[in-house]
């Protein structure tokens, strides 16, 4: 498991709004180690994140949650979901706590030069109620995730 904070723009107010992210990667059906992943496998990325703090009741909105993948070496840079929709999760102004699944398709990734290493980073950023991008966004850097085929 992989941990970040969220940022808050406006300087550090500890007491009014914080916040963390955890990014945990899973493989379907898969064994250990989760950063050796089949291509033609599905997989998944565990997402927790929580604020805390006085202004949490005030926040309403969307989150958007996107994986990145950078190749390390020759490869495609992934942005996750795509083609699909965005993933857009409304904000929980009661408990502030928020989980989601990322669940990545079998044949996703691309596994080329034989196999191909990737840095995982995790986004959710903040979209006021309004459509437009808010003050808010966490990010946490996973780990290296090797793809291959069988």
């Amino acid at each position: 498991m992989a941990s970040g904070e969220f940022e808050v723009s406006g300087g550090p107010a500890p007491n009014l709004l914080h916040g963390h992210i955890e990014a945990t990667v899973m493989e379907h059906g898969g064994t250990t180690p989760t950063t050796i992943i089949r291509a033609d496998q599905a997989w998944a990325v565990d997402l927790h994140w929580d604020l805390h703090g006085a202004l949490v009741p005030m926040i309403s909105g969307m989150w958007v949650v996107h994986i990145y993948l950078e190749s390390i070496g020759p490869g495609a840079e992934l942005k996750l979901p795509d083609p699909a929709p965005e993933i857009k999760i409304p904000v929980n102004q009661i408990s502030g706590h928020y989980a989601h699944h990322f669940h990545v398709p079998a044949g996703r990734v691309p596994a080329t030069h034989g196999s191909t290493p990737y840095k995982l980073v995790a986004a959710i950023t903040y979209e006021t109620q309004y459509g437009t991008p808010g003050p808010m966004a966490g990010y946490v850097e996973g780990p290296i995730l090797q793809f291959y085929n069988p």
